[in-house]
């Protein structure tokens, strides 16, 4: 990244405390609304318990359903806080960027932000139903479910995580395209490549059914087609820019 040189008399200890600055900022906020969101677990666990009403959930150990509480409590702080946590970073970062590379880092947070939710709710509306239902299916009568709500909650909060960071690819693609680190050409001549390794992740984060592999394979084929298109016209626009300087 290009440097400001208004920022080159910043110190190493003037930049170390400016970080230590955003990370307390960071961690306080996260706290707190980590201890208010614990008084409000149970509403956060009833949305969870709606994806499969059929399933039967217990816990194992006296301190399981507490800890379970506990990560909930922590991972809706994280995400009530990510627009903060956000800003705190770039806020961090901007110093040592041109005006126009804080643009492109504004955009590639906000819509990665935007992205993240659309994942995590298609994953919530669509593929954990569809998935927890299959497995509720398969059961048979000789074997009884006993299934503890720590793995359940493990399970559903991995897969909300997965869906949600696979969504960030037409914005990752459109950062690493800006920066001139990735070009259209090697997403196309390398597309065949990239289909393949989309249904192999596709494999190893859903579970052992077609169905959800499916759910998860085909909305990032799309993606995939919607990021070589943001990344032609990125490089594009890039290189009018370019001629336009030269010719000046």
């Amino acid at each position: 990244m290009s440097v400001q040189l208004s920022d080159k008399s910043m110190t190493i200890i003037e930049h170390l405390t400016e970080l230590k600055k955003r990370l307390v900022i960071i961690v306080v906020a996260n706290l707190l609304v980590a201890i208010i969101s614990f008084n409000y677990v149970d509403i956060f666990m009833g949305y969870l318990l709606a994806l499969n009403t059929e399933m039967q959930l217990v816990y194992i150990s006296p301190s399981e359903l507490f800890l379970v509480y506990i990560q909930i409590a922590i991972i809706a702080a994280i995400v009530i806080c990510s627009p903060i946590t956000i800003y705190q970073i770039y806020a961090f970062v901007k110093k040592g960027l041109y005006k126009r590379e804080r643009l492109y880092i504004l955009v590639s947070l906000f819509f990665g932000l935007i992205c993240f939710a659309i994942g995590t709710y298609f994953c919530y509306m669509t593929v954990l139903p569809i998935t927890l239902e299959f497995f509720t299916r398969i059961a048979i009568d000789e074997v009884s479910a006993m299934i503890s709500v720590k793995s359940y909650t493990s399970f559903v909060n991995v897969m909300l995580l997965s869906f949600g960071v696979v969504f960030e690819m037409p914005v990752i693609i459109f950062l690493l395209t800006q920066l001139n680190i990735i070009k259209p050409e090697y997403l196309i001549k390398n597309r065949g490549m990239l289909i393949v390794v989309i249904f192999i992740l596709a494999a190893v984060i859903t579970p052992p059914d077609v169905i959800s592999q499916l759910l998860l394979a085909i909305p990032m084929l799309i993606l995939l087609q919607l990021s070589i298109f943001i990344s032609s016209i990125v490089y594009k626009r890039n290189l009018k820019i370019k001629k336009k300087a030269e010719e000046n």
